[in-house]
């Protein structure tokens, strides 16, 4: 599969923003009315809305242009939420195989993540050189003790699509355009 792109960074997303969550549950209910259920999914499905509260002319274009390699809806991207970026801290296990999950925190859920950057590793606390990451996966060649708590620190992406294949921007004033509302969903 090809090297998917990521969303241009521009940073002036409305305050209105919202992130909703929705899992596949089937519920079947007998004629004694006992109530059975059954998940679908292993991980939820994110909607991410959002709009530009202003764009320069340049950001524009540069928007324009990401949708239209990306072709609307057709291709997934990633999205570094402005919210949901970074784990700092996050405990992945212990050190006995050298490899652990990149993983996202959401209270007490813990769901997996493939797209991370800028990892920072430690064992015990402190700093492990050497790492390399494969879709979420964490390595390291460095010799860390089977017992030792590890931990870490990364920014995180999240895989997404335009759910439809229209994005809108108006011009508002000379110079000023502003988009109008646009949903994200994630893919995996």
């Amino acid at each position: 599969m090809a090297q998917l792109k990521k969303f241009p960074n521009i940073n002036t997303l409305e305050w209105k923003s919202s992130k909703s969550q929705k899992w596949n549950t089937v519920v079947k209910t007998s004629g004694a009315g006992k109530v059975r259920t059954l998940t679908t999914w292993q991980r939820p499905q994110y909607t991410i809305t959002t709009a530009f509260a202003y764009l320069t002319p340049a950001q524009y274009k540069t928007l324009m242009g990401f949708f239209a390699s990306i072709k609307g809806g057709h291709q997934p991207f990633l999205w570094l939420d402005p919210e949901d970026y970074e784990e700092k801290g996050i405990r992945l296990g212990v050190g006995s195989d050298g490899r652990w999950q990149a993983m996202r925190r959401m209270g007490d859920y813990l769901e997996p993540v493939e797209y991370i950057e800028n990892v920072v590793l430690y064992a015990d606390g402190q700093k492990v050189g050497s790492v390399r990451v494969d879709k979420g996966l964490i390595t390291t060649t460095a010799t860390v003790s089977p017992t030792a708590i590890i931990t870490a620190d990364y920014k995180y992406y999240w895989k997404v699509r335009l759910s439809g294949d229209e994005f809108t921007a108006e011009l508002q004033y000379k110079n000023i355009y502003k988009s109008k509302s646009m949903k994200l969903v994630t893919v995996r």
